[in-house]
């Protein structure tokens, strides 16, 4: 990271998705590790969030698939492209606290 890192705290609060399915799959922790950004990347400290359908869907797995529109399957109809546990968060505001490379 480059000289505009500010003071970062090794772990973070999040709400984790842990597979598809209800609200069972929704997870508060406290010691997520926060992650560091990559090249072309940027670290965001999130002061609001919102969740749109597109949070719960994707938690749902309720985008189909192109055989089967009734599968459980995550975005855009690719079977099962994501892994868990993710953090969510489509519509999100807050402070850049660090930069990668570039």
């Amino acid at each position: 990271m480059n000289a505009m890192t500010r003071t970062v705290p090794a772990t973070m609060a999040a709400v984790q998705l842990t597979g598809h399915g209800g609200l069972e799959k929704l997870v508060y922790r406290t010691d997520v590790k926060v992650p560091a950004p990559a090249a072309g990347e940027v670290l965001v400290k999130v002061s609001a969030c919102g969740m749109n359908n597109t949070d719960v869907w994707v938690r749902q797995g309720a985008y189909g698939t192109e055989e089967d529109a009734a599968a459980v399957s995550t975005w855009r109809r690719q079977g099962n492209t994501l892994t868990f546990p993710r953090i969510q968060g489509t519509d999100t505001v807050g402070t850049i606290v660090a930069v990668g490379d570039g």
